[in-house]
């Protein structure tokens, strides 16, 4: 039985001219990223939430996208973007010094999720991949690398950022992928257990996480370092 909001006729949108397909399936990215905003969830972008927020007919979102779940991947990867360009602009903000760069890096990681909790949460939703996805074997790259279908830049980012340490001789990191996961589990607790908990007495974001990268970083020879 449809609710009161799915009888809601789309809000009248003008028609895209010839050539502009690509505009209308960005706005049904924006539309869907919309409603998780508003909501929190990816569970309310549904083909017809998104058709009545663009302001279109739910079937004319096909040519653009299969289903719901191509929606939200779509979005998933619009989110992992942007989440690359925030750690890629703090790195820039930093001096030169690879710690300071790779702290830089680490604390615009941190500050996009608690900025964007809807986004982020929806980064690492089952909801948008099958279980057995979850359990298959991440593959390997030449370098001993893990080749992420999704957030690949990020997870990059973060280990070049620890590459670069290492190699200015200001990290005794031996194994910069495990290291470089450490640092992205705790960056991930940080956002999402402050999301969640945000009653409790968290210490100030940008040292705790400055705490937290260089030690998991394996920081040496620095004035907050080891």
């Amino acid at each position: 039985m449809n609710t009161a909001s799915e009888r809601v006729p789309p809000r009248p949108r003008q028609r895209n001219a010839r050539g502009q397909g690509a505009k209308l399936t960005e706005d049904i990215v924006a539309g869907a990223l919309a409603l998780i905003e508003r909501s929190g969830s990816d569970e309310a972008v549904t083909l017809r939430a998104v058709a009545r927020e663009v302001g279109i007919s739910a079937p004319s979102i096909y040519p653009h996208f299969a289903d719901r779940d191509a929606i939200v991947m779509a979005v998933v990867l619009r989110v992992f973007d942007e989440l690359a360009g925030a750690i890629e602009q703090g790195t820039a903000s930093a001096r030169q010094d690879p710690v300071e760069r790779l702290v830089a890096g680490c604390e615009a990681y941190v500050g996009y999720g608690l900025a964007h909790p809807a986004r982020y949460g929806v980064l690492f939703s089952r909801s948008h991949g099958m279980p057995q996805d979850y359990c298959a074997p991440v593959p390997l790259g030449p370098e001993g690398q893990p080749v992420l279908e999704f957030g690949a830049e990020a997870f990059a980012l973060l280990v070049r950022g620890i590459e670069d340490c290492a190699e200015a001789g200001a990290s005794a990191s031996t194994d910069v992928v495990a290291d470089s996961t450490a640092v992205w589990v705790a960056l991930h607790g940080a956002v999402t257990l402050r999301t969640s908990l945000p009653g409790f007495p968290w210490p100030e974001p940008g040292t705790f996480v400055r705490h937290l990268v260089l030690s998991l970083a394996r920081i040496t020879g620095h004035p907050d370092g080891g």
